[in-house]
């Protein structure tokens, strides 16, 4: 008697163990993620706030300049504006103390990805800005000229 409930103590007991393992298993998928999704946010975030915007707008009213230099400057500048977007420096390597493999991996990549699409972003609204700028000026240059001519026609 003594034996059989001992085995029926110990079935018990396994039948608890198989029954649980497969909740283990779940709680630590949904751990790695959640895992990910930080790993992306602050990724996100961090190239964002990384982001010299002013220089990017800066570089991007350069390149527009540069259009106007020679016949086939404007393809420097459209190969600065695609350049701008494989500009994609490491993050720095103090924001992975202490995290996992995984995590790095997943945060270097779209923390590049984000950073090159933010450098593209502002420096194509800056070529743009520029482009508007010396076509305002050129238009008022070639109205000044002509109302010089039509006054100096005239007399």
């Amino acid at each position: 008697m003594k034996m059989r409930l001992t085995s029926r103590i110990l079935a018990f007991f396994m039948m608890i163990l198989m029954l649980s393992t497969p909740c283990v298993t779940v709680a630590q998928e949904s751990s790695e993620q959640v895992d990910v999704e930080i790993a992306i946010a602050e990724a996100k975030r961090d190239a964002e706030a990384d982001v010299n915007k002013l220089l990017w707008f800066g570089v991007g009213n350069l390149l527009s300049g540069i259009a106007l230099v020679q016949d086939y400057s404007f393809l420097f500048s459209i190969g600065g504006l695609i350049g701008t977007y494989f500009y994609r420096p490491n993050p720095p390597a103090a924001r992975f103390v202490g995290k996992s493999s995984e995590y790095v991996e997943l945060y270097s990549e779209t923390y590049k990805k984000e950073i090159g699409r933010n450098h593209a972003l502002w420096s194509t609204a800056g070529c743009v800005s520029g482009g508007v700028v010396i076509a305002g000026c050129a238009f008022v240059g070639f109205a000044s000229l002509g109302i010089v001519t039509a006054i100096g026609a005239q007399d």
